[in-house]
């Protein structure tokens, strides 16, 4: 694809972009470590979501593992709506349209479009998920994802607005989404796993298990 087809008019928020990668020119000690986490905060925050699901499957906590299994499902849908926001806007990467402002981390090529970013949408989505799960998990998952985002415009890889961007889009996605998927993921739990001997009073009006013990959900999403 040539780059007559690509968006590369700069946006409203170049000067914090300018304003991040100038420190990070300043910061040389911290670039290997940016690089790092800018990927290891993703493995993280996955780790997280896998041990909150096995906490709740020995729990037998079925809300917290209906929500552990919509992270997934919901972040693969996450990673594929934002990319296929990239594909209408093809928004070029800073570092492609201002050439003039050096990053310190190469560049992508032109048709790794900027908008949103992949990393911050993932990243994001994990974290809204860890926050359906646990209230406690999700406050932490929530500072890595915002950590995660700023290493992309740190090491000159996005705009800010294409953090914030995906930060919206998995939100909407992963909290928006649990509402419509809740109900429908507990009737198949129940048909799959059973009551494993919850109490009976521990059911819904629609005779799904919610929790598996009382007083265990007092940090549980919705």
């Amino acid at each position: 694809m040539n780059n007559a087809a690509m968006n590369t008019v700069t946006s409203f928020d170049d000067g914090w972009y300018r304003d991040v990668t100038g420190f990070a020119r300043h910061t040389p000690w911290l670039v290997g470590t940016m690089s790092l986490l800018t990927v290891q905060l993703i493995v993280i925050l996955a780790l997280l979501v896998l041990a909150a699901g096995w906490r709740a499957w020995r729990r037998d906590d079925r809300v917290q593992l209906a929500a552990a299994a919509w992270t997934v499902v919901g972040s693969g849908i996450s990673v594929g709506c934002g990319l296929a926001l990239k594909q209408v806007f093809r928004e070029a990467r800073p570092c492609l349209a201002m050439p003039h402002v050096m990053p310190v981390e190469a560049c992508p090529g032109p048709t790794d479009y900027s908008f949103p970013s992949d990393h911050v949408t993932l990243a994001a989505a994990l974290a809204a998920g860890l926050w359906l799960i646990d209230r406690r998990l999700g406050a932490i998952g929530a500072a890595l994802a915002l950590l995660d985002g700023f290493t992309r415009v740190y090491l000159g890889q996005h705009y800010p607005h294409d953090v914030l961007a995906a930060l919206l889009l998995s939100s909407l996605i992963i909290l928006g989404g649990w509402r419509v998927v809740r109900t429908p993921l507990l009737r198949l739990e129940l048909r799959l796993l059973g009551s494993r001997g919850a109490p009976a009073d521990e059911e819904d009006g629609d005779g799904l298990v919610a929790h598996s013990a009382r007083g265990e959900n007092d940090q549980t999403g919705p």
